[in-house]
């Protein structure tokens, strides 16, 4: 690997450092209704202002052991995963996106002298809110069971801005829509794997609408605002879905909220399956707690401060296996993309799986239904 991209790595680790200690901000702060901008960072235990050598993303935290120089209170351990964490998310969608161009986009690349081109670096910035969003509402949703709007919201908005810039089959010129003959149906299995992957990886329909042709702003605003809202309908619907049968409150709208933002960028067929893959891995996320036994709520104040006294147990939320589902889609949709083709664009199949969905989900809810207990009754003189 040469000098220059192995520096451009180490810059990439850097900022998702710096980005990882801005959502502890969030983290912090934004459930309890907090700027994030003021005051500065303190210790919530003793209120004394943190110094700017105290608060470097990691070399701060290992400096003081995890405790505050002034009073000694332990600050969580979530501060330090959660910088790692997203310095090491952000390379590795820098080495996937830009070094090994996973997506196999023209001119999104490492040029000859070593440097990410123009392309590659405006399309790596796109996706990192996205990455910084799902991590920031994964980390909220597990700590605090809320996802707020602040981030999902902020993060739409770019999401639809930049489908307006970047719209399909963009890197790839607009004939590569030439793929598939005009007029035919996209269903058919001759033409199975010929739609371009670009930045937005797929139309929200195929042919193609003459008002919205390939690479036209109105294709790539379409894309974004109509997987915006079928990533919060398919949640909202599940959800209805869910509590009909349960008889109790399933899924939260933060939940749509967030898949909403992953549509604007991704589109809906991305979105729709995200869910799916997300419920698995949440199951996975689920087990994995109770195999190594964090069953327990993290219990802690504003600013994440621990509280002593026993742990309530609690269920895992979804936003970090919904987070997961949408990075796994996404990734593998070279691979999965061909193999869902047939159903995503003919109107009559889509609603036929959509009604068998439904059915299946409230049957499902049915099944899982626990009978209400009754309080008992106590004999009074």
């Amino acid at each position: 690997m040469q000098l220059p991209v192995v520096l451009w790595c180490l810059w990439v680790f850097a900022l998702g450092l710096m980005v990882g200690s801005f959502i502890n901000v969030l983290v912090a702060r934004l459930p309890f209704e907090k700027s994030i901008v003021w005051p500065s960072s303190r210790c919530f235990a003793c209120y004394t202002k943190i110094r700017l050598t105290d608060n470097l993303p990691i070399l701060g935290y290992l400096r003081l052991r995890g405790r505050c120089r002034a009073c000694g209170a332990a600050f969580s351990a979530r501060y330090l995963w959660v910088e790692v964490g997203t310095g090491v998310a952000f390379l590795a969608l820098f080495l996937a996106e830009v070094v090994f161009n996973r997506f196999n986009l023209p001119g999104v690349s490492i040029s000859g002298d070593g440097l990410p081109t123009a392309r590659a670096l405006g399309l790596f910035a796109y996706h990192l809110v996205l990455v910084s969003a799902l991590i920031a509402a994964a980390v909220v949703d597990y700590e605090h069971r809320i996802i707020p709007a602040e981030i999902t919201y902020t993060a739409l908005a770019v999401g639809i801005a930049g489908g307006a810039f970047l719209p399909w089959p963009w890197p790839h010129p607009a004939e590569a829509a030439g793929a598939i003959p005009a007029g035919d149906p996209w269903i058919l299995l001759s033409h199975v794997g010929k739609v371009a992957v670009g930045a937005q990886p797929w139309p929200f329909w195929g042919p193609l609408f003459d008002s919205a042709p390939a690479g036209s702003w109105q294709l790539g605003l379409l894309n974004a605002v109509l997987g915006a809202l079928a990533g919060s309908l398919v949640v909202r619907a599940i959800k209805w879905l869910f509590e009909t049968g349960l008889g109790r409150e399933a899924l939260g709208l933060g939940d749509a909220d967030l898949l909403m933002t992953a549509g604007a960028f991704l589109g809906w067929q991305i979105a729709v399956l995200a869910l799916f893959v997300g419920a698995f891995a949440a199951l996975v996320l689920k087990l994995l707690q109770a195999f190594l036994g964090g069953s327990d709520a993290p219990q802690s104040a504003p600013g994440g401060t621990p509280i002593s006294g026993p742990a309530q147990p609690r269920e895992l939320p979804f936003g970090p296996g919904l987070a997961i589902g949408v990075v796994v889609t996404w990734f593998a949709w070279p691979w999965l993309g061909p193999r869902v083709q047939f159903p995503f664009f003919d109107a009559t199949v889509m609603a036929v799986l959509v009604g068998v969905m439904a059915v299946g989900v409230l049957a499902a809810a049915l099944v899982l239904r626990r009978p209400v207990e009754e309080p008992v009754a106590t004999a009074t003189k």
